[in-house]
Parts: structure tokens; C-alpha cells; sequence
């Protein structure tokens, strides 16, 4: 173990000579780098935290952070080229065979030496360090074949490579020799890491939970000192070995500081990634979903969620990577801040098939939004609009574009801004409980940007109306000036146009409220949520009679009756010609446009309302839109264009499939399911033609590949909205100083509390103590 120790390596002259020689080659290269590197391919890496761009290797996100991940060796279908004169060159992967230290990384299209970077030092042990190995990096592909070989036979990096060697057997075996020749040592270790357990439990109960870990004040004597303290003093009650570490150990050597803490819960969140990144790659393709929101201290937060097919489970699964802070707004700067995250979680960007954004113009443009960027680097990834925002869209268009509509949800507004006053609420409440024993309803706000609020709103006055009206008469009676004229004011509104509005609205929202709960589920496909869209366009289209007008005019003058609220049948008004205009043929309307009585309201709100909802449903749910997603009806076994070819073959295209290796699937699939059909199995969704087709995909490769990526494509990007109510959680009014890193694994494993909890605590405790270099306690 003398070579972790500092010391001097004397060399034979023949030695230095050939280290001499091997440096002049290795010079030489360095300048052709700088003569002859084009410019953009040098550009300096920019780091997530948003700080100065720097060449050091430290500092790259796609190379290992520690001497336990290994070699970082991306796997891409093309490698980025230089221009060497007239011959253009790239990185091979086969070079990695002979030179297994070898770690390529993709932001500076650059290769570093995986032993040198990490166990040769800052030069303390007498050999060179060569920077363009381990800090600046290498990627001079004319001479790489010459420059690794010298590299190669250099005393550093062979004293780099005896102590990796040494390395991997003390990770292997988990102890050192010491510790299995000292019996007293050995108990010592565990002892360590009884305590550890510990420690580490308290971190993840908390981080699961999503609650505070750390108190204001942490000292002793602090009657609080949060709940990772209080719960790890609460485990040394009934464990020993714990309180005795807990109240022995040297305030330096107890592993309760909030640096020890992010690195705990660092190592754990880091290995659920390595889970994520395995089940990925497993699954070959996947789809993207992206959002951004503003937390609590006013920092833009990315949100990253992978959608892919997990092959175990056989069903698609959408889950959290990251929060990344966002440098800036802009297309450009999304995109960097997308393609970091992927290659810091060692997720291939060109296995992409879908991505999934809001209707924002900076992500969904199609001329430099994030969406065309990234079809620039991913051909194959298809662009899909949320249609959970699509419904919200629809929803608020039809709200602000028919005047009676506007005016309706105006007076919804209205309401819950003059009963969320202190003293009328509190009468309302009352008056709640005098006319109903049912549970209390509260009014609802409502907001352009929640799915739905508006049917929730509906329903909370529809429900509530008779203690409204009761609360506004009592209220007329107040000795408050002002609350009196507002009560006064609100209850003009309360007429029986205001009611048959509520039925209308409520009967309408109704039906597209059950679409917008379908769509947050991660199983949604595609397919399904288009039938979805018909079904609903199909409902709405139905409620366009005049006995469904009826219907709302008899429920509406029944609601009117039991909650005292007067019905007045005005007569239209009889239009009068101007004594200006006597004796001129007037060809034009001259009556001011409005809505005299109740019948004029079915052709200038009821008509008006469905037929602006059934234009926009159509408008922007309509799946033969996109020529790619047209080929998805032709996968599912219900539909008429089941296996298809010409249905099939433009997303078949799209997909890198051949026609003639299709029609050939196509043929033998049909085959197949006749044979299945006359043993009894019947399939009926995309999901059960999967399951179906899984012992034979290594003979149906390409249709397998479409099933599959019909399945991955996104639906809608609910999951980056539950990602922001658990960062709304982590990070609130008391908690809105924590580090980006810490927020993003606190996240990682409030959202993956399974997978956290079936972590081994061995395993956590082994990667700590690798990682932790400066240790006070021995853990292995």
C-alpha cells in the first residue's frame, strides 16, 4: 500500500532518456492541435452551475466524477469529425481495446487518460503529469495511434495504472489486509459502519419523505436540531453502538455536516440514475419530456423525465432525471442545458424517438424553437404538443372568445374574490351548515394555466348556490358601507342567465373533465388519447340539439325556483327607426347587439360556446396532422388499418425501416396472429400486441421497433408538473437556500421512494467511503 503514500521514484538513465523522447513526441502533437483544430469544436465546456468555461477535466460532466465509475466510454452511432488539411477524422471506438484508460468525452469531442486523472496526483509522487491527458484533453486524431502508444509506455501513467490495479482489488474485496489479519480493527469497522447505517438511514427516511433535514440551529443544546439529528438520536436509543459513536466521536468524525449529507445523498441518487441509465439503454429507444417553472427563490428549474419501456415490467414508464438551473430562457440555451443533463445521466441523445414540450413559442417553434434544434441533432425525434396544454387551450380560447362566456367566468371570479373576505366566508360557512349536513365546499380561482379549474370552480358555486344567495341577503343587511355595496353589486349578477350559464358550462366542462384525468397517466399512448379527443368531439357534437337547450332551460328555471332567485321574461324590444332616418330604406341593424330574453341566448351563447369548442377540439386534436404519426392507428389491433402497409410505411420510414423487410413482417405477422386467433388469444390493445410479439422480436426486428416506439412516443408532460409540486415541497419559504445538486437528489429520491428504499445500505456505505477520501472513521 506505499504507492498511495508520497515518494520519490528514482529512475535508471535509460529511463529518463525515454521519457524525454516520449514528451517531445507529445509536444510536438499539442502544437499540431492548436494549428490545426477547427474552432468550434474547441469551444470551452460550460458547467451546470453556470459558472466560467474551463478546460480542466474536473469540471465535464461526461467523464467519471470518481475512481469508482470507471472509464466513461459513449456509445454513438457517428463520432464528431475534425479537419486534418483536406482529410476529415474522428474518434474510434476500437481504440479503447488496446488502451483500456482511454475516456472519450462528448462535449469537447476529446479523449483523457482514466488512470492518470485520478490516481497520479497533482505530480506529489515524482512522475510528469501530463495535462493533455488528464486536464485539456487530447484529440489530435492524425497522431492519436502514436501519441496514445508513447502515453501508453510512460512511467507516470504505468505508476497510474499499478495503483488503479490495487485500487479495483480493494474495492473488490471490500476491506483492506489490515482489516482481515486485525481482529480488533475489524470490529472497529463495524462498529463504523453500525453507525453509518444509521446515518444513512436517517437521510433516506427523510429524503423519501420529502421533509426538512436540517434545523435552523443544530448545536446541542438546540431544543430542535431538525429532523435528521432528532431521528439519528432517536435510532441511538435503541441502538447502542450508534449512541456511542453519536456522543464519543469528535465533532469532526460524526458524519452529520450538510457536506457528508450531499454526498450520502449524492451516492444514493446517483446510483438510481445508473438504474434509470441501465433500463434505458435496455430499452433502446426513449422519448423526452421537458418543462421549466420558477421555485421559491425565484431560480428557473428545468425539469428532465425520460419515457421508455421498461422490459422487465413490459410497460412504459415515464421517470424523473434531474433539475437543472437554467442559464437562460432562450432556445439555445434550453437545448445546452437538455443535452448536459442527458450525457451527465449517460443517456445516448441519439436514441431519442419523441420529445414532449409545452405550447411555449421558445420550445415548440419551428424554426429555432427547442424542438427544431433538437430534430437538427435527432432527425427521428418527433415533436408532440402536451395534450393536456392542448385541452387547457381549448378550454381557456372558448372562455375568452365568446363575449357571454368571458362575462360568465368574470362573475365566477367575482364571487370567490368577495366571499374569500374573513366575515363573509365565515357566514358563508354557516350558511353551509344551516341548509345541508354535507361536507363544506370552497369556492374555486381560476387560472388560464391549471387543467380543469374551471369545471372545479362550476361545480363549487352549482353545489353551494343556496348558501350564496343566503349569504348575499344577510350581507345586503350589513352595517359595513362597503361590504354592504359589494354585496348589493355581486347579487345583481345573480340572475337567471348567471344559473343557466352554470348549468351549461358544467354540463360542457363535464365532459372534457374526464379527459384531462386520463391524460396524466404515464401508460397513456398516443392512440388512445386521440380516441379519447374523438369520443369527446363526438359528446359535444351530440349536446348541439335544441332538446338539450331545452333540457339546460327547464333544469335552469328549477334551480332558479329553490334557491329564491327571480326569473324575469323580458320581450324583445321593438325596434324603433330614428327620426333622422324616416323615409331612408335602412338595410343595416340599428339596434345595439344583446340579449333581451332567454331565447336569445341560444343562438348567442349556447350555439357560439359548442361550436368554438368542437373547432378548436378538432383544430388541435387531430393526429393526421403529422404525416409519422399517421402510421400509429395502423399498430393497433382494433382498428380498421390494422398492419397496413401503406399506413405504416411513412412512420416506417421516418424510423430507418425498409419497405421490403416490412412487407416481409407484415406477411409472417399476419401469419402468426391467424395461428394465435385459432388457439383462443386475442389481443386487443398496442400494450398485448407487444407482449405478443416479445418472444419473436429477434424475427419481426422491425415491426418489434415501431411497436415499441409507438408505445414510447409522449402524450402529454404531466410528469414534469408533478416533478414541480414535489420541488415546490423540498424547496419552500424556509427551505430556499439549498444547493441546485442537493435539490435535484432530494427530488430524485422524494419522487423514486421504491427504488430508494430497496437500495443496499452496503452498497451506499461502499460508495461513501470511496468517495470520501478525507475520512475520519475507517469504513473499509
Amino acid at each position: 500500500m506505499d504507492r498511495y503514500l508520497i515518494r520519490k521514484n528514482p529512475r535508471v538513465e535509460g529511463d529518463v532518456q525515454e521519457e524525454e523522447k516520449r514528451q517531445e513526441v507529445v509536444d510536438d502533437s499539442d502544437v499540431e492541435q492548436e494549428e490545426e483544430s477547427p474552432g468550434p469544436s474547441s469551444q470551452p465546456f460550460t458547467s451546470t452551475e453556470g459558472a466560467a468555461a474551463s478546460h480542466d477535466a474536473s469540471t465535464l460532466g461526461d467523464l467519471s466524477m470518481n475512481a469508482q465509475d470507471g472509464p466513461k466510454i459513449p456509445t454513438l452511432h457517428k463520432y464528431p469529425t475534425r479537419m486534418f488539411g483536406v482529410q476529415q477524422r474522428s474518434f474510434c471506438k476500437g481504440w479503447m481495446e488496446p488502451y483500456p484508460w482511454l475516456e472519450y468525452s462528448v462535449s469537447q469531442d476529446a479523449v483523457f487518460c482514466f488512470a492518470c486523472r485520478h490516481f497520479l496526483g497533482g505530480g506529489g509522487h515524482g512522475f510528469h503529469r501530463e495535462p493533455t491527458y488528464t486536464t485539456s484533453g487530447f484529440h489530435n486524431w492524425r497522431k492519436a495511434t502514436a501519441s496514445f502508444k508513447g502515453h501508453h509506455e510512460s512511467m507516470g501513467h504505468k505508476f497510474a495504472m499499478e495503483a488503479w490495479t490495487e485500487f479495483k482489488l480493494k474495492a473488490k474485496s471490500g476491506s483492506k489486509i489490515t482489516n482481515m489479519l486485525d481482529k480488533g480493527h475489524s470490529v472497529l469497522i463495524q462498529e463504523n459502519r453500525r453507525y453509518m447505517m444509521g446515518v444513512v438511514e436517517s437521510l433516506r427516511y427523510t429524503a423519501c419523505q420529502g421533509i426538512a433535514q436540517r434545523g435552523h440551529i443544530e448545536d446541542e443544546d438546540s431544543a430542535n436540531r431538525g429532523n435528521f439529528r432528532e431521528l439519528l438520536s432517536v435510532i441511538g436509543k435503541f441502538d447502542k453502538t450508534v449512541q456511542k459513536k453519536s456522543d464519543n466521536n469528535p465533532s469532526n468524525a460524526k458524519y452529520v455536516h450538510h457536506d457528508v449529507q450531499n454526498e450520502i445523498i449524492n451516492v444514493m441518487a446517483e446510483m438510481i440514475r445508473k438504474q434509470l441509465r441501465d433500463e434505458v439503454k435496455d430499452a433502446e429507444h426513449f422519448a423526452i419530456l421537458v418543462d421549466e417553472s420558477k421555485d421559491i427563490s425565484k431560480k428557473e428549474q428545468i425539469s428532465v423525465i425520460v419515457r421508455y419501456l421498461n422490459t422487465e415490467s413490459e410497460r412504459v414508464v415515464e421517470e424523473f432525471l434531474h433539475f437543472t438551473p437554467a442559464d437562460g430562457l432562450d432556445a439555445n440555451s434550453l437545448f445546452a442545458s437538455i443535452k448536459q443533463t442527458l450525457s451527465r445521466c449517460g443517456i445516448d441523445l441519439n436514441c431519442c424517438v419523441g420529445q414532449c414540450y409545452d405550447g411555449a413559442s421558445v420550445m415548440s417553434g419551428c424554426n429555432n424553437g427547442v424542438q427544431e434544434l433538437f430534430r437538427r441533432e435527432v432527425p427521428q425525434a418527433v415533436y408532440i404538443h402536451c395534450h393536456a396544454h392542448r385541452l387547457n387551450l381549448v378550454l381557456v380560447d372558448c372562455v375568452h372568445n365568446v363575449d357571454a362566456a368571458a362575462e360568465f367566468f368574470e362573475t365566477l371570479q367575482t364571487l370567490y374574490k368577495f366571499f374569500s373576505g374573513s366575515v363573509v366566508h365565515d357566514l358563508f360557512l354557516k350558511k353551509q351548515r344551516e341548509l345541508s349536513t354535507a361536507q363544506r365546499i370552497e369556492l374555486k380561482r381560476l387560472s388560464d394555466t391549471r387543467w380543469a379549474c374551471q369545471y372545479d370552480a362550476i361545480c363549487a358555486v352549482k353545489r353551494t348556490l343556496p348558501a350564496i344567495i343566503a349569504t348575499l341577503r344577510d350581507t345586503v343587511r350589513d352595517k359595513n358601507a362597503k361590504r354592504r355595496t359589494e354585496a348589493k353589486s355581486v347579487s345583481s349578477l345573480m340572475d337567471e342567465q348567471f344559473v343557466l350559464h352554470l348549468i351549461l358550462f358544467e354540463d360542457v366542462f363535464r365532459t372534457t373533465k374526464f379527459m384531462s384525468d386520463a391524460l396524466q397517466s404515464p401508460n397513456f399512448d398516443l392512440l388512445t388519447a386521440d380516441d379519447l379527443a374523438q369520443s369527446v368531439i363526438t359528446a359535444i357534437s351530440e349536446k348541439r340539439t335544441d332538446d338539450n337547450w331545452a333540457a339546460i332551460r327547464k333544469q335552469a328555471g328549477d334551480m332558479c325556483v329553490n334557491t329564491g332567485i327571480a326569473t324575469v321574461h323580458r320581450e324583445k324590444r321593438q325596434t324603433q327607426t330614428a327620426k333622422h332616418l324616416e323615409g331612408f330604406i335602412v338595410e343595416a341593424p340599428i339596434e345595439r347587439p344583446g340579449m333581451g330574453s332567454m331565447d336569445e341566448l341560444k343562438t348567442q351563447s349556447f350555439y357560439p360556446v359548442l361550436d368554438r369548442l368542437l373547432m378548436e377540439l378538432r383544430r388541435r386534436f387531430s393526429i393526421e396532422a403529422n404525416g409519422v404519426l399517421a402510421g400509429l392507428p395502423a399498430l393497433s389491433p382494433n382498428h380498421p388499418s390494422f398492419l397496413d402497409k401503406q399506413v405504416i410505411l411513412p412512420m416506417a420510414r421516418h424510423y430507418g425501416v425498409s419497405e421490403e423487410n416490412l412487407c416481409a413482417e407484415l406477411h409472417q405477422v399476419r401469419r402468426l396472429l391467424k395461428r394465435k386467433e385459432e388457439q383462443g388469444c386475442t389481443i386487443n390493445s398496442n400494450q398485448e400486441f407487444l407482449s405478443l410479439m416479445r418472444p419473436y422480436k429477434d424475427a419481426f426486428v422491425d415491426l418489434y421497433k415501431l411497436i415499441s416506439i409507438s408505445l414510447t412516443l409522449p402524450v402529454t408532460s404531466a410528469s414534469c408538473e408533478r416533478s414541480f409540486s414535489c420541488l415546490r415541497r423540498l424547496k419552500s419559504y424556509l427551505r430556499n437556500s439549498s444547493g441546485d445538486g442537493r435539490t435535484s437528489d432530494l427530488a430524485l429520491l422524494a419522487i423514486n421512494p421504491l427504488r430508494a428504499r430497496a437500495l443496499d445500505i452496503d452498497r451506499i456505505i461502499d460508495a461513501f467511503a470511496l468517495n470520501h477520501n478525507n475520512r475520519r472513521i475507517v469504513l473499509l
